[in-house]
């Protein structure tokens, strides 16, 4: 039997911290994230019992008219529906040092918790909250569901079905359609032709004004990817030679001038392609089943290699959905979309990717301007770590001047914290003169 340290804190204790700490890591998306779920009006749920169904009441509606004592005429109410959101079983196994949890001579802080320790289990039980999160757009059960020999990388996108593919089988039951007026054809919107070419932001208004008129009432929010987001923006203000600009907030959502109710929401892990979502907030839920026995982190102390090693198993019930897919609370383009590299890539290690792009595609010349990653000129992806603060600063060249950041800042210094996940972050250049 080895000989454990003597300020390990002990089993009972470190079950203890893991059960603390695994309450927020079980949220997914709402612990690794929760400003970015809060600007994309993502509806977090918990307590949920393996299926959660909403009940949506489609109203048929009526003509009320002046009454005519000699007839009846009846409206017809509507009728009610469920819908369901699906929650799946995930889990994983983590190994590391007894060291990390050894506390000092003092042992615990004021409020009697282990700091040293707590951190420890919560830079673990954080890669678990990571892959969760990695899920919400593109999740596909199907990649891993009963198949033999499934690769590592389709096995971390199999968790759960993430919204993309809860869409595409609503397309496929046709639930969305064309008929049902929530699949609504877009023209392309690619980048402007020069600065006089307002054809981005056209194609979106002119997509926008075939929505359902109750959609168009209601505060919306577009969901998009940051390429097809700049281009709108960038569509805009060459439609108004400059004299209008759309207004970003914090954190990098923005609205166009003149359609005050809606909100245009760029998502760095969209996916590639100029597809669009519109929807009311809170239409897009996360669920976590808070109440299963089968929702648990458990400790073990030892390995069969090792004695001097901790054990941390832990595993959750969670699922992702469209709550209302009908054409008063959501509408679609027809858009092209597809996974990115760098969101379904290397689980492994966690990459920052910066990309050099033109504001105007059409100018003309290769990109002179630079980026450089704390104080480095960026030349290939580059490793990070969780919580790590990462510089960038973007810098003019002869003959190309910065812009702005893909996130709606026009500072050429900032800073970013690393995610623990891969991360894509492009700078846009504009030809002098």
């Amino acid at each position: 039997m080895a000989t454990l340290p003597n300020n390990f804190i002990g089993k009972d204790a470190l079950q203890h911290v893991a059960e603390q700490v695994s309450k927020e890591i079980l949220m997914g998306i709402g612990y690794t994230d929760p400003a970015e779920t809060d600007r994309l009006g993502i509806d977090i749920i918990s307590g949920m019992q393996f299926k959660r169904t909403f009940h949506i009441l489609l109203r048929k509606g009526g003509t009320t008219r002046r009454k005519d004592v000699h007839s009846v005429v009846n409206s017809q109410a509507g009728f009610l529906t469920e819908r369901t959101l699906v929650a799946r079983l995930a889990w994983d196994h983590f190994t590391d040092s007894i060291d990390a949890y050894c506390e000092t001579v003092f042992g615990t802080d004021a409020q009697g918790q282990y700091p040293m320790s707590t951190a420890a289990v919560e830079a673990i039980l954080r890669n678990y909250a990571d892959n969760l999160a990695a899920n919400f757009w593109f999740g596909d059960i199907s990649l891993d569901d009963g198949k033999e020999n499934v690769p590592a990388h389709d096995q971390a996108l199999a968790l759960y079905d993430g919204i993309h593919t809860c869409i595409k089988h609503d397309i496929e039951a046709g639930i969305i359609s064309e008929a049902n007026g929530n699949l609504i054809p877009c023209e392309a919107i690619d980048a402007p032709a020069d600065n006089n070419d307002s054809t981005p932001y056209d194609n979106f208004y002119n997509w926008y004004l075939k929505w359902d008129a109750r959609l168009r009432k209601q505060k919306t929010l577009v969901y998009m990817n940051e390429i097809t987001a700049h281009n709108i923006a960038a569509g805009y203000a060459n439609k108004y030679h400059g004299n209008y600009k759309v207004d970003y907030d914090a954190g990098g959502n923005f609205v166009l001038p003149g359609m005050s109710k809606v909100t245009i929401c760029p998502v760095s892990d969209f996916g590639v392609g100029d597809r669009m979502y519109a929807t009311v907030p809170k239409n897009l839920v996360y669920g976590v089943d808070t109440l299963s026995n089968e929702t648990y982190v458990g400790v073990k102390v030892g390995t069969d290699t090792d004695l001097r090693q901790i054990q941390l198993q832990i595993q959750s019930i969670q699922g992702a959905g469209l709550k209302v897919p009908y054409a008063h609370s959501f509408a679609m383009s027809d858009g092209n979309l597809a996974n990115p590299d760098f969101v379904a890539g290397d689980y492994t290690n966690s990459n920052l990717v910066v990309t050099l792009a033109k504001a105007n595609a059409q100018d003309e010349g290769n990109i002179d301007g630079t980026v450089k990653v704390n104080g480095v000129a960026y030349k290939n992806p580059i490793e990070t770590s969780v919580n790590q603060v990462i510089s960038l600063e973007a810098t003019d060249g002869t003959n190309y001047k910065f812009v702005n950041w893909n996130n709606g800042s026009t500072e050429k210094k900032i800073q970013l914290t690393a995610t623990g996940m891969s991360m894509g972050l492009t700078a846009f250049f504009k030809k002098n003169g």
